[in-house]
Order: C-alpha cells, then structure tokens, then sequence
C-alpha cells in the first residue's frame, strides 16, 4: 500500500478528507477537530454549510468572515496547513442534492470528518468512511452557546481563537 504524506511530512492515512460545519463562530472545539483532520489527511477540504445564510440569529456570519475566521486561526496557531482548500455548500434541502453537490467538487473524498449526525447519516449511507473527531471541551463550547454569549453582550473570548475575537467585533461594528 502506498503511504500518503500530508504538508508536514507525516505519514497521512487519507489523500482528500472533508471536515464540514457552519462554523458560526469557529471556536476553539472546531480548531482542534480541524487539526485532528488534517493530520490524517494530504488534502482536506473545509466545507462551509449553509454557506448563502447571514445575518440571522443561528447564521450570523456571512461565508467569507467565516472562512476570514478559519484562515485567521489557522495561521495564529501556526498549523502550517497548506494542505487545506475551502467549499461553500449552500443549503439544498434534499440530502441527495447536497450530497451529489460536495461529491462533484470533491469527486476524490475518501473520508468525512464529522459528529453531526444528519452529515454521517448522508455519508455513511453512500459508504463513505466517517470518523468523529475527539470532543474537546464540549460541555462549556459550542457555537450556539457563543452566538448567546456575543448576543447578550457576555464574555466568549475565551471560547474562541484570538485572531477571530478580532473578526467578531469588527463584524459587530
């Protein structure tokens, strides 16, 4: 079997892996998942859900200050993932539709990296491998519980990376 490598140097198992959310806000929970991911994969993608959602209480942020949010944290905490690429899935309310949309853009996707169940439930239905990364911090971080904290005017800063604290309150000016 051949040995795939990601941007590191590190023996990858996978060659396209995707790690799908809203990310509204990415917060410290998404950053360790995504480094969890690209380190099994030589490429992954970051697929941006409800991508044509802004401006609302559960979809805040447009697609661009989210992918801003991602890139910002990823090189704050010097991941040096030059392995990544960036998808915007708008909303199709048809599991096939949104399926048959990520599969022609990622046409070589080998595994999915994900805990939301409607996600695994679409992929692993169709045999694609799925692998939940590990929870980090889930009983105090969670992007509904952020978007409260920002809402209310309470403290999430620590929630968050510091890069996107600043993405944040430029967003709320």
């Amino acid at each position: 079997m051949e040995q795939k490598t990601n941007m590191r140097g590190k023996t990858a198992k996978y060659k396209v892996g995707l790690f799908v959310g809203r990310f509204q806000p990415f917060h410290i929970g998404h950053l360790h998942a995504l480094a969890y991911a690209a380190k099994r994969c030589k490429k992954l993608v970051i697929g941006i859900g409800s991508a044509q959602e802004a401006g609302t209480e559960k979809n805040r942020f447009d697609a661009k200050t989210r992918i801003r949010m991602i890139k910002a944290a990823i090189k704050e905490n010097k991941l040096h993932l030059e392995n990544i690429s960036f998808l915007k899935i708008p909303d199709f309310y048809s599991d096939e539709k949104w399926y048959s949309f990520i599969m022609q853009k990622v046409p070589n996707l080998e595994v999915v990296f994900s805990r939301n169940p409607w996600v695994t439930r679409i992929f692993r239905s169709r045999h694609v491998k799925i692998v939940k990364p590990p929870w980090y911090r889930r009983d105090k971080i969670s992007g509904t519980k952020i978007r409260k904290r920002i809402n209310a005017h309470k403290d999430y800063e620590k929630l968050v990376p510091k890069a996107v604290v600043q993405i944040i309150k430029k967003s709320s000016i």
